[in-house]
């Protein structure tokens, strides 16, 4: 099991890092903050849920909260537990539809949803690339390569960028593509299958956002801003959980870059095809922290983060998940689906 390799992963860190010095870090922890995350954990989960409330009320059907709620975490549940993060949207809309809300506006839901995180991250950005500009240790690093290797650097990538341009107008990526996937390795590993499902989730992902872009302009605003505030709330809800275990450590730490290095790692984690990264995850965290925090602290950090950003969103959403599967003929009585609205959205899906 995937998840079964994130905690060796994270088990492996924590062996590999420990030290005297973790004894001595570990009992001046203050145990106050692990309270204050878990109800962060919770808040998230209420802000998703509601969101999912607002939004299928701003199209005309009306979800209770506890139905929404349970379709969110379901959705958290997928998102964590299946490859990719596959079963997330699929769960997702399975239980939309049980609602009585028809696939082509679950997906308009769902593409909306998108969009906004989207934007939330896009104007966070900035504040991440100030404070990665004005951190003393990326300074000092900058400082030690000197300024000859910055420019060496600098014109390198663009050399770079500019080649693989010229690389993929001449067709080149295809032929050696083609000649990589059939050496023994990387049928070994099915890398052709793989690449096919990246690509395939990209073209996914893009479609959605570009569809949750075009419904927000539909919506009205009140309810579109309600919508944001909801989603900012719940990933800084998420978010905030590896600042604060740092704070809990008594390490002065920098949020916003934090919360960009999160969502990095979110990314990373659904496009490695297994269930939470398959252990992918800690060790690049592992790598990053090493620069931030002492080596002693490194293991502890990564179980008690993924612990509560992982772990316990398996816990929770397979329990919601499992419950509502019990409960579904009272909690999602099946409802009457406009099926010429499906035959339309289903023939728009068909190619040509």
């Amino acid at each position: 099991c995937s998840s079964d390799l994130g905690v060796l992963a994270s088990i492996a860190v924590f062996f590999y890092t420990h030290s005297v010095e973790t004894g001595y870090h570990l009992q001046n922890f203050q145990w106050r903050w692990g309270l204050v995350m878990v109800v962060m954990i919770f808040t998230a989960w209420v802000c998703n849920g509601a969101r999912v409330y607002f939004l299928s009320r701003s199209l005309g059907y009306k979800l209770s909260y506890l139905q929404s709620l349970s379709i969110s975490l379901s959705s958290e549940f997928g998102i964590a537990a299946t490859p990719a993060g596959m079963g997330g949207a699929a769960i997702r809309l399975g239980l939309l539809r049980r609602a009585g809300i028809p696939l082509a506006h679950g997906t308009s839901m769902l593409a909306t949803d998108v969009a906004l995180d989207s934007c939330f991250f896009a104007l966070l950005f900035p504040f991440a690339l100030a404070s990665i500009l004005n951190n003393p240790k990326v300074l000092a690093l900058f400082s030690q390569m000197g300024t000859t290797h910055m420019v060496s650097l600098s014109l390198g990538g663009l050399g770079l960028l500019a080649s693989i341009w010229l690389a993929y107008r001449a067709r080149l990526f295809h032929g050696l593509s083609a000649l990589l996937l059939r050496q023994p390795l990387c049928r070994r590993h099915r890398m052709q299958t793989r690449l096919k499902h990246l690509r395939r989730k990209l073209k996914i992902e893009s479609r959605r956002v570009r569809e949750g872009i075009a419904h927000l302009f539909h919506l009205q605003r009140k309810t579109l801003l309600l919508a944001f505030i909801l989603a900012s709330l719940q990933w800084t809800c998420r978010y905030s959980i590896l600042p604060l275990i740092l704070y809990a450590f008594s390490i002065a730490n920098d949020p916003v870059l934090l919360f960009m290095l999160q969502g990095i790692l979110f990314t990373v984690s659904l496009v490695i095809v297994l269930p939470g990264g398959g252990g992918g995850v800690e060790v690049l965290t592992a790598v990053v922290l090493k620069l931030i925090i002492p080596d002693a602290l490194v293991g502890v950090v990564i179980l008690v983060w993924r612990a509560l950003t992982y772990h316990l969103y398996l816990l929770g959403g397979g329990s919601m998940f499992f419950w509502t599967c019990w409960n579904m003929k009272t909690l999602f009585p099946r409802a009457v689906v406009d099926e010429e609205e499906e035959l339309d959205y289903g023939e728009e899906l068909l190619p040509g």
